[in-house]
C-alpha cells in the first residue's frame, strides 16, 4: 500500500503543503505596501494549502500509514477547516488586487477592503512577477467595479499622468500625475486635457465623480457630485445641492462658511473652481 500511487499523491500533498506556509511568508515579506505580486499568488498559495489540508485525509481512507502520518492528516484537517470556514472567503474578496483596464504594461487596479469599505482604482506597471504602484500622488475613488466600463484608460509618460473616462451608473473621470517633474514640465497640456475630460463628462449630476490634479501647484478638485472639494493649503468644500444657494465652507484658524446665489456662478468645472478659490482667497 505505501508504494501505490495514491500513497505517494498524500505524501507529496503533505510535503507541498509544509512548503507552502514558508513561501508565502517569504513572498510577503520582500514586497512593501507599493508593490504586489502579479496574478494575486500569495493568495491562491494559502487557499492552496488549506485545499490540501481539507483534501489530504479524504484521499488517504484506505491506505496502510504510519501512525504519525495517521494523525498528522487528522490535525491537518481540523486545523485547515476551522480558519477555512472564515479565511477562505476574506481571500477570495479581501487583501486581492482586481485589474479594472490596461494600457500595455500599466494597469489600473483596486484593492477591496474589510466592513464594505469603498475601493480606490490606483495605477500600476507590470514588472516581471510584481506589479509596482506607480502614482503616489492621487487616487481615484472607485465607487462602482467588478461592473464598471472603463472606457478610456491612458497612461502618458512623456507627460507624466494618467487619465480615463468610467461609463455606467456612478461616472467617472480623472487625470493624475505618474511623474510630478514631466507633469509640471507639460503643464498647458494637461491643462488642457482636464478641461476636454471634464468637458466630455460634467460631473455635477447624481452620482458622479471625478479627481483632477493641477500640475502648477499639485492643488486637486474632486467631485463627489453634488460636492466639491478643492484642496490646497486649505480645503474648501462647496456644496452644489442647497437649494438656490452655493456653499463654500473651509477651515483655517476658524470655521468659514459663505454662502452664493447660484445664478452668480456660470461654471463649476475644475478651472472654474479655482478661479473661485483665487477670488476668494485675494478677498
Amino acid at each position: 500500500m505505501k508504494t501505490s500511487l495514491r500513497y505517494k499523491i498524500v505524501l507529496w500533498m503533505v510535503w507541498v503543503q509544509l512548503a507552502i506556509l514558508p513561501i508565502v511568508i517569504v513572498m510577503l515579506n520582500v514586497t512593501d505596501r507599493g508593490v504586489m505580486w502579479r496574478w494575486n499568488l500569495p493568495n491562491w498559495l494559502m487557499v492552496g494549502g488549506y485545499c490540501i489540508g481539507l483534501l489530504a485525509l479524504p484521499i488517504s481512507r484506505g491506505l496502510e500509514k504510519s501512525k504519525l502520518l495517521k494523525w498528522w492528516l487528522r490535525v491537518d484537517f481540523w486545523v485547515s477547516l476551522i480558519p477555512s470556514i472564515l479565511v477562505l472567503p476574506l481571500l477570495s474578496y479581501v487583501g486581492r488586487y482586481y485589474i479594472d483596464a490596461e494600457d500595455g504594461e500599466y494597469v489600473l487596479y483596486h484593492i477591496r477592503g474589510l466592513m464594505a469599505v469603498a475601493p480606490n482604482y490606483k495605477c500600476g506597471k507590470k514588472d516581471g512577477l510584481f506589479i509596482r504602484k506607480i502614482s503616489p500622488y492621487s487616487y481615484i475613488g472607485a465607487y462602482e467595479y467588478d461592473n464598471a466600463k472603463i472606457e478610456c484608460f491612458r497612461v502618458d509618460t512623456l507627460k507624466g499622468c494618467f487619465y480615463g473616462i468610467q461609463r455606467g451608473a456612478f461616472p467617472t473621470v480623472w487625470c493624475c500625475p505618474i511623474d510630478s517633474a514631466k507633469y509640471r514640465h507639460y503643464a498647458a497640456e494637461i491643462t488642457s486635457l482636464i478641461d476636454s475630460l471634464y468637458q466630455s463628462q460634467p460631473l455635477l449630476k447624481p452620482q458622479s465623480y471625478g479627481t483632477f490634479t493641477y500640475p502648477d501647484n499639485f492643488n486637486e478638485v474632486s467631485y463627489k457630485a453634488p460636492f466639491i472639494t478643492y484642496t490646497d493649503s486649505v480645503t474648501y468644500h462647496i456644496d452644489c445641492n442647497a437649494g438656490d444657494s452655493l456653499w463654500i465652507s473651509f477651515y483655517h484658524n476658524v470655521l468659514t462658511e459663505l454662502s452664493y446665489p447660484k445664478d452668480s456662478v456660470t461654471s463649476l468645472s475644475p478651472a472654474a473652481v479655482r478661479r473661485i478659490i483665487a477670488n476668494l482667497e485675494r478677498r
